[in-house]
């Protein structure tokens, strides 16, 4: 049963990943998808190009929000109940809150509610990032913060911000007793969830190379015809 409960946590947690913010606030009120508009993303940069600054940052907050609700519930109720059940090191919640957001983010790259066609997961990795490591995700949150203001280049910080996550995970990882590879497994499983960033990014970062990766401009609203 504990097997079975585990199997659905994880899909559960790449289920609620696939429900896209860009794809739900684009379409709704039958707008157009913005995976036709722009860089053909589906995240919060591209809304804000596409759809201007306040359906971005709706995007951004459903984003993150669903991240940090999967985990947490999962992180609270149901992975204390399958480490009792199976004892297996690997399964302790501090470790296992992990796979829930892989598997959450896997989600939002490939939703299977929106024909496996996602967003770069920055903001939903931030939103699992609370829930595995709070001062991880705070400090890369600084982090990407201080070089979209320095660059004015989205791609820029979320690089940046996924380079350090292993590195601040390292100093702020749970130390566990007894378990002398605690921060080691949980420093290899945010490295997987910086990759996906990194490779997600791989046209910005030849772009950035070029010399040719744009800065961010928000839409601007249309004048209204003069009655």
């Amino acid at each position: 049963m504990a097997w079975f409960v585990l199997v659905l946590t994880l899909v559960v947690s790449y289920c609620v990943g696939s429900i896209n913010g860009a794809v739900v606030i684009s379409t709704a009120h039958g707008g157009d998808d913005v995976r036709k508009e722009g860089s053909g993303n589906a995240g919060m940069t591209n809304m804000i190009r596409s759809r201007g600054i306040v359906p971005g940052l709706v995007t951004f907050a459903i984003d993150t929000f669903k991240g940090t609700v999967v985990c947490f519930i999962a992180k609270m109720w149901v992975l204390p109940y399958i480490y009792s059940v199976l004892g297996y090191e690997l399964l302790r919640p501090e470790y296992a809150v992990y796979y829930c957001a892989i598997a959450c983010i896997f989600g939002h790259v490939y939703p299977v509610w929106f024909g496996f066609k996602g967003g770069k997961g920055v903001s939903t990795t931030l939103g699992v990032g609370f829930i595995c490591c709070w001062p991880t995700a705070v400090l890369g949150l600084a982090l990407f913060i201080l070089m979209f203001l320095i660059t004015k280049i989205v791609s820029v910080g979320s690089i940046a911000a996924a380079i350090s996550l292993p590195i601040l995970n390292y100093f702020f990882a749970t130390r566990i007793e007894g378990s002398k590879y605690a921060v080691l497994i949980q420093v290899l499983l945010i490295i997987v969830m910086s990759l996906n960033i990194l490779i997600s990014h791989r046209a910005n970062i030849g772009r950035l190379i070029r010399g040719e990766e744009k800065k961010l401009q928000p839409k601007k609203k249309e004048p209204k015809d003069e009655q």
